[in-house]
């Protein structure tokens, strides 16, 4: 009996363990977040709402000014519903409400802003207050963080912005500097120059920059600060505030080699990979390794995170916070949405056209789920895509090319898409997709995919023979 018992133990430990290889493996099931239009048609009612107010209580000389910049808010904010990039789905929209119900019940003050939030499908690792109430969280962001306080220090910071009215402050010191009486009268005066008219304009605008990211600056430190104090009233850990930070300051640091996941992927019997492909150039297109001097930091937005850290380490020593942890929800449903996240930002992106910012995302995460349906058809589909607008000669509309100013791994992307031939394309999604064929063949996205590179392919054969 005893050992029945422990062979029966073994077998459920077998197949537990034989489930969470499975798991790691394939990722999950994912399916596209789907918008509520109805809760789209309510927010977007709120929106017009405060613009309205904002446009009637804006007040002075030059009103007609700062009307214009709301105005293009607005609009800004309209753009970000119609280009399907802000999310309002139930399945995460609970878990971000859940999160700024916790720091709004615990500061009282914040409910006279009446903010209203969003996780926006951006790849590009921010959150931002636009300034009349909307908080955007970008889930590139989100997939990079370690934890749920991490997660609230976020949005404290920004509901910090907000509540301290940092956007329309800015707007009209930036309007009231640019239509001063002395600030005319020097843009009049050098406007009538001959000579060395670009240079002092220049000059001029470089002026005007240091004096607004000198604001800004000031405002990200009071955003800290004011954010730090939402925070400490909340159970979440104030501690987190610094690794947060921390993660800011190596936001762009990859654990994976590119190169080597390039290579172990689209490496085939049939059609071998070419070192050539991610060869490094000394110089590629005439300059991509030799950036330009940058301007100092008195012009980054965003002070240094090192110094901000140093700025908030003394306040947070002396915080005495009791009960607080690190996630409050469950840190599994944290895991769940981060995961969710990391398979929409690859879908945002196919349907935006950015197949070679698609291409980065799913090269990232098959290495994590090399037997994931989703993922690997959509590698073929971005060999897809790429090969019927190189045959175009329109690779450029769905492809960015290689820049300096770009993450250095996304730029290892682009330069390998770059040395690729129109038969390398083609004949690199065929080979791939063909090796899942016989463990895809239920999945009725990827045969589509799989029959659509077959074709390309046979196309391609015959146009060669021909």
């Amino acid at each position: 009996m005893k050992f029945q018992y422990v062979l029966l133990l073994w077998m459920q430990c077998a197949a537990f363990l034989s489930s969470g290889k499975a798991i790691a493996q394939s990722g999950f099931n994912y399916t596209p977040l789907k918008d509520d239009v109805i809760k789209i048609a309510g927010s977007k009612k709120i929106i017009t709402g405060q613009y309205l107010r904002d446009s009637l209580n804006t007040q002075g000389e030059n009103k007609k000014y700062i009307l214009e910049i709301y105005r293009d808010r607005y609009k800004s904010i309209n753009e970000l519903f119609d280009n399907k990039e802000l999310i309002a789905a139930s399945e995460v929209d609970a878990y971000l409400t859940s999160i700024t119900n916790e720091i709004i019940s615990k500061n009282p003050e914040l409910k006279t802003i009446a903010p209203h939030f969003f996780f926006s499908r951006s790849w590009v690792p921010n959150a931002y207050s636009t300034g009349e109430g909307t908080i955007v969280f970008n889930i590139g962001l989100f997939t990079k963080l370690k934890n749920e306080s991490q997660v609230a220090f976020v949005i404290c910071h920004e509901l910090a912005h907000l509540f301290l009215q940092h956007s329309n402050k800015k707007i009209e010191k930036h309007i009231s500097m640019f239509y001063s009486d002395e600030f005319q009268k020097t843009l009049k005066k050098l406007q009538k120059k001959e000579f060395d008219r670009k240079a002092e304009l220049d000059k001029l605008e470089m002026g005007m920059a240091f004096k607004s990211f000198r604001h800004s600056r000031d405002s990200e430190s009071e955003a800290d600060s004011t954010g730090l104090y939402f925070l400490q009233h909340t159970n979440y850990d104030c501690g987190e505030a610094l690794t947060a930070l921390a993660l800011l300051d190596d936001i762009d640091a990859e654990s994976i080699d590119i190169n080597s996941s390039l290579k172990k992927l689209f490496t085939t019997a049939e059609f071998p990979f070419k070192d050539r492909w991610l060869q490094q150039e000394e110089v590629f297109f005439g300059g991509l390794e030799k950036k330009e001097k940058p301007i100092g930091d008195s012009l980054k937005t965003h002070p240094d995170c090192q110094v901000r850290i140093k700025k908030l380490t003394p306040v947070i020593e002396k915080i005495a916070q009791e009960n607080t942890r690190k996630f409050l929800q469950p840190e599994q449903q944290f895991a769940e949405v981060q995961m969710r996240f990391q398979f929409e930002i690859i879908n945002y992106c196919i349907a935006q056209k950015k197949v070679s910012r698609a291409m980065f995302y799913a090269v990232q995460l098959l290495e994590k789920y090399p037997e994931n349906s989703y993922l690997v058809g959509t590698a073929g589909e971005c060999f897809n895509e790429m090969y019927i607008k190189q045959k175009e000669h329109l690779l450029n509309t769905i492809a960015e090319l290689p820049s300096p100013y770009r993450e250095k791994k996304y730029n290892t992307i682009l330069e390998f898409i770059s040395r690729l031939s129109l038969k390398d394309i083609n004949s690199l999604g065929y080979y791939f997709l063909k090796q899942y064929t016989g463990k895809f063949n239920n999945d009725e996205n990827f045969k589509k995919i799989y029959e659509k590179s077959n074709q390309y392919f046979k196309n391609n054969q015959q146009a060669t023979q021909l």
